[in-house]
């Protein structure tokens, strides 16, 4: 038998990925732990084998008090939610009183890397205990097999190189999506591909630099809501031409589903190249 083990689902070769990005804005209190109450859905696995999901990341887009995040499970048929995981929040920001200049802050983030398997169908959905604008964001792959193999091994991932880039420059202080986000990558359409794989984001100034932010979102495809994703805090800095900008390189290994699109923000009127690396899968056995 020829079978090799995947290191990102532990399938065999013939299985095929595909990315599911799932996003929950949550922002209505509900201090419930049986499964009533407000749930907004963050992802639900996909209708063949299961999802993976391999990571959760929990971003506020407003202050927080000291709370509550919980995540549920929901069976396939939605007879069945129950609590799965509580993520307990602190007080962000912590200032006992507000500095002049007042500071530019991010918002509180928790990442959880997971490795929980939905069935096929089931839905993982969460809840806030404050009613506060908090952004749950799953990363997962669905997968599942061809409809007829090989009689010899195999069905290799075949990747492609993608670039994604864009300038920042146009001062947002928004944390809500709205406002100037400028597009930085969208991953290709599920009829080319599987998804894509974020490698890397690289953050350069074309300019000096005062304390900020920079904000990285993503949107659903065709929607127009962006949810903030990440924030960047950039300290003051000179360039010249002996010194060079500012800049900061983000390692990722984030699968993004089809047609998902990340975008960015800068929180003061300063300009920023941003470039996202990565690529997009298929196989050629389908």
């Amino acid at each position: 038998m020829y079978q090799t083990v995947s290191a990102e689902c532990g399938c065999n070769d013939y299985s095929l990925l595909a990315a599911k990005t799932g996003i929950a804005n949550l922002s209505i209190a509900n201090p419930n732990l049986d499964g009533t109450g407000a749930l907004v859905t963050v992802l639900t696995a996909g209708p063949t084998d299961g999802t993976r999901i391999k990571s959760i990341i929990i971003k506020a887009a407003q202050p927080t008090k000291t709370g509550m995040v919980r995540l549920f499970i929901r069976n396939a048929a939605g007879s069945r939610t129950t609590l799965y995981r509580e993520i307990p929040l602190s007080e962000n920001p912590m200032l006992t009183a507000t500095p002049t200049p007042t500071p530019i802050l991010p918002m509180i983030e928790v990442d959880l890397m997971d490795g929980l398997e939905l069935e096929p169908n089931a839905s993982l959905l969460a809840s806030t205990q404050n009613a506060e604008k908090i952004n749950v964001i799953a990363e997962a792959v669905s997968w599942d097999y061809p409809s007829t193999l090989p009689d010899t091994c195999c069905n290799f991932k075949q990747s492609r190189a993608m670039i994604g880039n864009g300038t920042a420059s146009v001062a947002n202080t928004n944390l809500d999506g709205s406002g100037t986000i400028v597009t930085l990558f969208t991953a290709p359409a599920a009829a080319t591909a599987n998804g894509a794989l974020i490698k890397s984001i690289t953050l350069s100034a074309l300019q000096s630099t005062h304390e900020g932010m920079v904000r990285l979102f993503i949107s659903p495809p065709g929607s127009p809501t962006f949810s903030l994703w990440m924030e960047i805090n950039v300290p003051e800095t000179t360039q010249s031409g002996f010194q060079p900008s500012y800049k900061q390189v983000f390692k990722e290994d984030f699968c993004l589903e089809a047609e998902y699109v990340i975008g960015a923000s800068t929180h003061l009127a300063e300009s920023f190249a941003i470039t996202v690396e990565g690529n997009s899968w298929t196989y050629p056995i389908s």
